[in-house]
C-alpha cells in the first residue's frame, strides 16, 4: 500500500515539475505576517481601511495595476493583488500577507530613490506621513527634500541606518509598526 502512495506521488511531482505547473494549496494563502528574513508585516483583506491600504494601492498602481487610491481594500484592489500574486506567487488569494509585501517591494520597476517622481514615491510618503512629525509631506509623488528628511527622521528613530534610502527594512518598519511608536 505504501508503495503504491509513494508511486502515485512520484508521478505527480514529475508530472508537476514537467509541467512547469506550481500548485498552490490552501496552506500558501498570503495570511502569513512572518518571513525569515524580512520580519513582520501586517496583513491586509478586502473590506479594510488603512494608510497600509492607501500605499499598497499607490504600490500597485506603480507595478502598473491601475486604480483609485481611497484606502479602503475593496474589490478593484482585490481583484489587483491576485493579478500580482498570479503573476509573481504561488499564492492567488487576494489578501496581502508578508509574501506580497516582500514581492510588491522588490519587482516594482519605477525606482524611490532621491529625485523620482512615480506612484512608487507616492506609497513611500503615504506610509511616512503615519509618522506626522508636525511636518505631513504631499502625495506629490516627488521624491525631494522634505521626503528624504521626513525618511531620515523615521530610519534614526527606528533603529535603522539613516540613509535617506529606502529598502526592504525600512518598508517592513513603515507598514509593521503602529502609527506613533
Amino acid at each position: 500500500m505504501n508503495v503504491k502512495r509513494i508511486a502515485v506521488a512520484g508521478l505527480v511531482a514529475a508530472g508537476v515539475v514537467a509541467s512547469g505547473t506550481v500548485l498552490a494549496s490552501p496552506a500558501s494563502a498570503d495570511t502569513t505576517s512572518y518571513l525569515p528574513g524580512s520580519g513582520n508585516w501586517p496583513v491586509l483583506r478586502q473590506g479594510q481601511t488603512s494608510e497600509n491600504v492607501r500605499a499598497l494601492q499607490w504600490f500597485l498602481s506603480c507595478e502598473g495595476y491601475d486604480q483609485p487610491a481611497p484606502s479602503h481594500f475593496g474589490p478593484k484592489t482585490r481583484a489587483n493583488v491576485h493579478a500580482f500574486q498570479q503573476r509573481y506567487l504561488t499564492s492567488q488569494d487576494g489578501n496581502v500577507g508578508a509574501h506580497t509585501w516582500r514581492a510588491l517591494l522588490t519587482t516594482h520597476t519605477a525606482p524611490v530613490g532621491y529625485g523620482q517622481r512615480n506612484n512608487c514615491v507616492k506609497g513611500l510618503q503615504v506610509l511616512l506621513n503615519k509618522w506626522r512629525y508636525s511636518d505631513d509631506l504631499p502625495i506629490s509623488g516627488y521624491h525631494g527634500p522634505r521626503t528624504k528628511k521626513k525618511l531620515i527622521r523615521f530610519q534614526s528613530g527606528h533603529g535603522l541606518p539613516a540613509t535617506g534610502t529606502v529598502d526592504l527594512r525600512t518598508y517592513q518598519k513603515l507598514t509593521y509598526t503602529p502609527a506613533g511608536k
